[in-house]
């Protein structure tokens, strides 16, 4: 509710508002009198159907989080297996790919703990 209130709040001020043509959603014909119908709106139409990847990138750049073997940069021990390392989202679903990751992180650890004395 709060989150709803500020990007409403955020979109009437400059120079964000010289941007802005008309509210998308939930749109200027929606009574938010109350939190109640803002948490209404909210229940009615947020979804969970997108498959988020790509905050932990895996790469060489100053933007990458994780090595070609999966650690994360600058913190000794921890490792990220799973879709957030993808550069980019595949075009298809992130399902199979995951597991790719996941199986071939786990025998990169397997590797790296038998190399060790």
């Amino acid at each position: 509710v709060k989150g709803v209130q500020l990007a409403r709040r955020l979109t009437k001020i400059q120079p964000l508002k010289g941007f802005i043509t008309e509210e998308y959603a939930p749109g200027k014909n929606i009574d938010f009198s109350d939190d109640s119908s803002i948490l209404d709106w909210i229940r009615n139409t947020a979804v969970t159907i997108y498959h988020p990847v790509g905050t932990c990138k895996m790469g060489i750049d100053e933007n990458s989080v994780v090595d070609q073997r999966l650690r994360v940069y600058g913190v000794l021990g921890l490792r990220v297996v799973d879709a957030s390392i993808m550069p980019n989202i595949t075009s298809g679903n992130t399902n199979a790919p995951t597991i790719m990751i996941a199986e071939k992180g786990s025998e990169m650890i397997l590797e790296d703990t038998m190399l060790r004395p």
